[in-house]
């Protein structure tokens, strides 16, 4: 065999190995190129790269005809607009979509302060969750004033077996329901905790409305959740406090359970108040 047909076996034997190590990374049921349609709108979305067709292509590793036709879809869709400059930007035609969750960051703009101001008075990391189905997803961190603390992100998406801000957020629930999400939750949420684990926490937030998990989640992060529900915005969701196990102690746990308290049931009255405002906004009886 020449030198040069043996290059080419190896390379195809090296590229036949990539794409075979790219499949096996690969979320299983999932159509390759809508993920790959995703990335591409990802990147616009955060602005990290030079939104044209060539940059996208080359920083994503996408083909350049592939990454085409991915924007010019999302340009007959109105999700895109093309901008003079050869790069595309987010469209207005997205509005329609956005409206839900608008609806969620008037929340977030409304508990924006309380929940900074409950990360200073206790150090920790604060984080807002609330319920998506039968999972819970953190919409709203304020970071901890300390150089070393348990961080979180928003955006992250966790089933509703685990921490306390689940267990909050299933305490809010009925008991048939609450069952039915326990009982179909992932083999992921029992790693760390039993199911009686779940339950205690469950009927803790039912008689206090908080609770405490000490690493259901992962074994170094210790949390203490409270319920936070305003039905006539949709929100069902909790407030969460993120520590290490000192952070928890027994004799600082009662202080932190009435900053907890307080702040949830502050953040229910501004939203309360805002209620009654767009009521008297829009001439609606009391």
């Amino acid at each position: 065999m020449s030198r040069k047909n043996k290059f080419i076996r190896e390379m195809k034997a090296k590229n036949k190995s990539a794409k075979a190590a790219r499949a096996a990374e690969r979320p299983q049921h999932t159509v390759p190129v809508l993920l790959k349609a995703m990335r591409v709108f990802a990147a616009i979305a955060r602005g990290e790269t030079d939104a044209t067709a060539k940059s996208l292509a080359v920083t994503l590793g996408i083909s350049p005809t592939t990454c085409y036709r991915i924007l010019q879809s999302f340009l007959a869709g109105g999700w895109l607009r093309p901008d003079a400059d050869g790069t595309f930007g987010l469209s207005l035609g997205l509005a329609p979509l956005m409206r839900p969750l608008l609806r969620h960051e008037l929340i977030i703009e409304t508990m924006r302060e309380p929940l900074t101001a409950l990360a200073r008075a206790t150090g920790m990391t604060t984080k807002l969750s609330i319920r998506q189905g039968d999972s819970a997803v953190t919409v709203f961190v304020a970071s901890s004033p300390r150089t070393t603390a348990i961080s979180s992100q928003v955006g992250a998406v966790f089933p509703l077996a685990l921490g306390s801000s689940g267990a909050t957020i299933l305490a809010a629930l009925p008991e048939a329901e609450a069952e039915r999400i326990l009982n179909s939750s992932p083999e992921d949420a029992w790693r760390f905790q039993k199911r009686e684990d779940a339950l205690r926490r469950v009927c803790e937030a039912r008689r206090t409305g908080c609770c405490f998990d000490t690493g259901s989640y992962q074994p170094e992060l210790h949390t203490a959740s409270a319920t936070v529900q305003a039905a006539r915005h949709g929100l069902l969701g909790s407030i969460t406090l993120l520590g290490f196990a000192y952070d928890f102690a027994p004799e600082k746990r009662p202080a932190l359970l009435r900053e907890l308290k307080f702040t949830a049931g502050g953040c229910v009255r501004l939203l309360e108040s805002q209620e009654l405002a767009d009521d008297k906004s829009a001439g609606k009886p009391k």
